[in-house]
C-alpha cells in the first residue's frame, strides 16, 4: 500500500502559512529528558520539514526514530534489535521473558519495536539477565515455584535487623519522647 503524501508546501502549525517544505539541517540540536536525566543530542544532516516563513521545524516518523536512536545511544541503553536478538538467542518467547522479568508482554514488545525506551534500571536488568546464566536460572526457579504453588514465590523469611542506637536502648526505661545522647 503506497503512502499518499500531500504536495508541498504544507501549512505551518506555528504561523499557519503554507510554507513548510522538506529540508536537511546540517546540524540539529535537541535536549531530551529520559528517566530523570537530560541529554544534549546533535544529529548531523537531519531530514526535517521546515517553514520558510517562521523557521519552525517539524519532524516526521523517520526523523523522530533517528532522534530516539540517538537518545538510546547517549543514555547507553540497549537497542531494540539487540533486545530481541538476545531474547531469541536464549530461545525465549516475548511472553516467557516478560513472565520471568515480571513485566507486561506488551511492554517488552514496545521495547523490541522501539515504540518505548526502557528505563535505565530495566536496561541493567535485561543486560544482567542476558549475560548471567545463574540469574536466569534463579528467575526460572522463582517462576517455577510460583506456578507450582499458585502463590508468589517467596525466599527465606527476613529477619529484622537492629541498626544504630535503637538496638542499644531496646528495653530501656527512658521517659516518653526522650532518649539519652551517646557520649561524644
Amino acid at each position: 500500500m503506497a503512502l499518499i503524501m500531500k504536495a508541498h508546501p504544507w501549512k505551518c502549525g506555528t504561523c499557519f502559512e503554507r510554507a513548510v517544505f522538506p529540508a536537511t539541517l546540517a546540524s540539529y540540536h535537541a535536549r531530551l529528558d529520559h528517566d530523570g536525566r537530560s541529554y544534549e543530542l546533535e544529529l548531523i544532516d537531519h531530514h526535517v520539514f521546515k517553514c520558510t516563513r517562521c523557521g519552525a521545524v517539524q519532524l516526521d516518523d523517520e526523523a523522530e526514530d533517528r532522534l530516539t536512536q540517538a537518545l538510546r545511544a547517549a543514555a547507553g541503553l540497549l537497542d531494540p534489535a539487540v533486545i530481541r536478538a538476545r531474547r531469541e538467542a536464549l530461545g525465549l518467547t516475548q511472553k516467557a521473558l516478560a513472565n520471568l522479568l515480571k513485566i507486561a508482554e506488551s511492554t517488552l514488545s514496545r521495547w523490541e519495536t522501539g515504540a518505548q525506551i526502557q528505563q535505565r534500571v530495566m536496561d541493567r536488568l535485561l543486560r544482567a539477565f542476558f549475560d548471567l546464566e545463574p540469574l536466569r536460572d534463579y528467575f526460572q526457579s522463582l517462576e517455577a515455584s510460583s506456578t507450582s504453588t499458585g502463590a508468589p514465590a517467596q525466599g527465606p523469611p527476613l529477619q529484622p535487623l537492629s541498626v544504630g542506637l535503637a538496638a542499644e536502648y531496646r528495653g530501656s526505661t527512658h521517659p516518653t519522647g526522650t532518649s539519652p545522647r551517646p557520649a561524644s
